[in-house]
């Protein structure tokens, strides 16, 4: 294993994945995973990460990274189709985990003035770390999956 990869959470999700004892996973595309996010406080919060390790996007090469965009728009798109925002926030940081990803926060009009206007990362944790009902989850992640299969026809998809 390199070096750079060892310690790496975002390459253990991925091995979780493959194992599938990951149960928020969503997709699979060809440069990408999709998982959903922990914080559903914003409902629909999904998290793209790359197949491949890299700390920087440069990192990648040209034509990946390049796919990458275009399957981190699609997923934007599936989830904008399935939870209607009022606006997707999205960030690629890598601070506390050094692998490119990106984070795609549906923002809604019914969050509070104040932290509406605010990045997600102001909300506490408290409030954002919010789970969603098994139902609702399951019911979210196949539309979620749906959409984003109109989009990518090439996407594998786990069959619950």
């Amino acid at each position: 294993m390199p070096p750079s990869r060892q310690h790496c959470g975002i390459c253990g999700l991925i091995d979780r994945i493959s194992a599938g004892k990951f149960p928020d996973f969503i997709a699979e595309l060809d440069h990408s995973y999709v998982i959903l996010g922990d914080a559903q406080f914003y409902r629909g919060y999904c998290v793209l990460f790359a197949k491949h390790h890299a700390r920087e996007l440069f990192q990648l090469p040209r034509d990946e990274a390049r796919a990458l965009s275009d399957e981190l728009r699609s997923v934007a798109e599936a989830i904008c189709t399935v939870v209607q925002p009022l606006k997707l926030n999205y960030e690629c940081l890598g601070n506390l985990e050094p692998h490119v990803h990106w984070h795609v926060f549906p923002r809604y009009q019914s969050e509070d003035e104040k932290l509406r206007r605010a990045p997600v990362w102001e909300r506490p944790a408290s409030e954002r770390m919010r789970p969603l009902e098994e139902h609702d989850r399951r019911a979210l992640m196949a539309a979620l999956r749906a959409e984003i299969v109109k989009l990518i026809p090439t996407a594998s998809i786990p069959l619950d």
